[in-house]
């Protein structure tokens, strides 16, 4: 396919996806669609390319994947079903913790990569200060998220059920732990099975909510 006509593709299914969500939600989706939409052109497409940015593709992985993918779509839902929508200590929480998360994925993203970036001279975290600082970094974020989800149900009592809550994040954070203990910082193979449990984690924890 030639490269204008996937241009035009593109921008064809951008517009239709905007004017659908524009005509058919409430202001507060399409504002929300609308700045996702901003946020992923901004970030791929010439020529402000933020994922050439460390610091501002981190952040932009973070604010989609984190905040507007769940408020964004427990507000849709809401919306979908007429129901008014009223926020609560668990949205607050899915939204926080998830934001975290997908910062660390941001940062640890490219530890499987970092010989590339390195070679090339690719400007990331894990090509600037190495494998074992950006794990430990990691490690120590996401750690403090799980602990501060195993507290969570006393700040906010009678909001969360207290034994998923506490015992399905005390157990991710033993798995998480464990698996940094086992990584090899040396070893490529090592450093990918880190960073796919990691990827592990955050699907267990969208396996935990509904329990929650």
């Amino acid at each position: 396919m030639p490269e204008s006509t996937a241009w035009l593709l593109v921008i064809s299914c951008l517009f239709t996806g905007v004017g659908i969500v524009k005509t058919q939600f409430s202001s507060q989706i399409f504002n929300l669609y609308f700045f996702g939409v901003i946020l992923g052109t901004i970030y791929s497409v010439p020529p402000i390319q933020l994922k050439r940015f460390p610091i501002f593709a981190g952040s932009t992985i973070a604010i989609v994947r984190g905040f507007l993918l769940n408020y964004g779509v427990y507000y849709a839902v809401r919306e979908a079903l007429n129901v008014p929508f009223r926020w609560n200590p668990v949205v607050l929480f899915i939204s926080s913790f998830m934001t975290i998360f997908a910062s660390v994925i941001a940062v640890t993203k490219d530890l499987p990569d970092i010989e590339g970036d390195q070679k090339y001279q690719i400007s990331t975290f894990a090509a600037k200060f190495g494998v074992k600082a950006i794990a430990r970094a990691a490690t120590a974020v996401l750690s403090s998220a799980y602990i501060m989800a195993m507290v969570t149900p006393a700040v906010f009592p009678g909001s969360f059920r207290v034994l998923p809550m506490v015992l399905g994040h005390a157990a991710m954070l033993v798995y998480f732990l464990r698996s940094y203990r086992e990584l090899d910082a040396d070893r490529m193979d090592s450093v990918k099975h880190f960073y796919k449990k990691i990827w592990n984690l955050f699907y267990l924890e969208y396996i935990l909510y509904p329990f929650i």
